[in-house]
């Protein structure tokens, strides 16, 4: 999966490669924490967990995860 999601945000975004393994960095730790469970959209607690576990990421992880969701619902078309 994180192939798909590396290729979709280049071919969608047009980021380089190493852009899009950061995303995936990013979303990886996002799992990890248990914030992201397959929600099919970001509820406030998730946007709350967010900015509580990565306080300096400027938006970055919140941007990740809008992308990740995005390309989910992609994928189910």
């Amino acid at each position: 999966m994180e192939m798909e999601f590396k290729d979709f945000l280049i071919k969608e975004y047009r980021i380089s490669e190493k852009s899009a393994r950061d995303y995936v960095g990013r979303l990886n730790g996002i799992i990890a924490r248990g914030i992201y469970q397959g929600e099919k959209g970001i509820t406030p607690s998730m946007n709350a967990a967010i900015k509580r576990e990565f306080p300096n990421s400027k938006g970055h992880y919140l941007l990740t995860l809008e992308r990740f969701i995005d390309f989910q619902l992609q994928k189910e078309y």
